[in-house]
């Protein structure tokens, strides 16, 4: 499931404008970088659907939107949801870490639970769905 987080950051940053810099929670680490930061981090889950010998769990990605208070600010954090929302909204990340997983689903976005000084954003929630299987 954690396999997923690369394959995120990796689709982010093919998309968000160069301004943002695109870290995943588990996989990248050094310093935040300056003025617009986008991370990636599991943030949620759920058992969708069991079976007798199966379960689908329901992830959440979340994708932290933070850039430095300023007059630009608002506009730049405007324009990194709609590109994350387009981006990754309805779609499909295919097979990771062994299992195929489902389109993603924006389920919720608020601001940032932990603000840092200084700095704006917001939070985006994403949900996808993998089965794994158990004992038969």
């Amino acid at each position: 499931m954690l396999a997923l987080e690369p394959v995120i950051v990796s689709r982010l940053r093919e998309t968000l404008d160069a301004a943002w810099t695109v870290k995943g929670y588990t996989s990248d680490k050094g310093e935040r970088p300056g003025h617009a930061l986008a991370s990636v981090m599991f943030a949620a889950g759920a058992v969708s659907d069991v079976k007798a010998g199966a379960v689908a769990l329901q992830p959440g990605w979340q994708v932290l939107l933070s850039a430095k208070q300023g007059a630009d600010a608002a506009l730049l954090l405007d324009a990194a949801f709609a590109e994350v929302i387009a981006s990754l909204h309805n779609w499909e990340p295919g097979s990771a870490g062994g299992r195929r997983w489902g389109a993603l689903s924006l389920v919720r976005f608020a601001p940032p639970q932990y603000p840092l000084e200084g700095f704006v954003g917001i939070e985006l929630l994403f949900s996808t769905t993998g089965r794994y299987h158990g004992q038969a």
